[in-house]
């Protein structure tokens, strides 16, 4: 069974895996715009391999990362849902944890002046948001963010990545562990749109 992987958090990622999560084909568009692209990648590729959507499996990051493109992600994975199909997600912090890392941090633009941290040191794990003027990497070595082209941390490991090169790994435990993760914002809502 093939299935579907789509990030849209930062750019526009979509991938189709085969039955043993290995790529079949990767697709990092670097899109700015997903909204306007998605849908025809989508169908473009499901074409290319003559496949049913019905017979996939349909993964999804679901962050953290622009707001506008994990409600595109989330919305897309919310009417697959409701066909009953099968979908799962995860989000980009916890895929260092996924391979084996097992000390580090994630760290991302929050927008808004801010810096998002993921730190995880074995089951102890903590997040936060600091002033971006307040945020020092202390450590190069145990870094990672979303991807290379994430303003100030493009020179720490992307988690983009890893799931290129551990597809594997990531979505077999995924699957397994059949994961269905919320978006995750940086922010509240009301806090987001004040």
């Amino acid at each position: 069974m093939h299935s579907l992987y789509v990030d849209s958090t930062s750019g526009l990622v979509i991938g189709l895996l085969d039955s043993d999560f290995n790529w079949v084909e990767y697709l990092d568009t670097q899109e700015k715009k997903p909204s306007e692209v998605i849908h025809v990648e989508i169908f473009n590729l499901v074409k290319k391999y003559n496949l049913d959507l019905k017979n996939m499996n349909f993964f999804f990051s679901a962050g953290p990362g622009s707001y506008t493109g994990m409600r595109l992600g989330e919305g897309i994975a919310q009417v697959l849902a409701w066909d009953s199909l099968k979908v799962f997600s995860f989000h980009h912090f916890d895929v260092p944890v996924m391979v084996g890392v097992e000390k580090g941090f994630w760290v991302t633009n929050a927008f808004k002046g801010q810096v998002f941290i993921y730190n995880w040191d074995g089951k102890k794990a903590e997040k936060e948001l600091v002033n971006s003027a307040d945020f020092k990497i202390v450590d190069l070595e145990l870094g990672y963010t979303l991807s290379s082209e994430v303003k100030d941390f493009g020179h720490l490991k992307t988690t983009k990545d890893l799931i290129k090169n551990e597809s594997q790994k990531i979505f077999s435990k995924v699957y397994e562990e059949k994961m269905r993760e919320a978006p995750y914002y940086f922010r509240t809502l009301e806090e987001e749109f004040k």
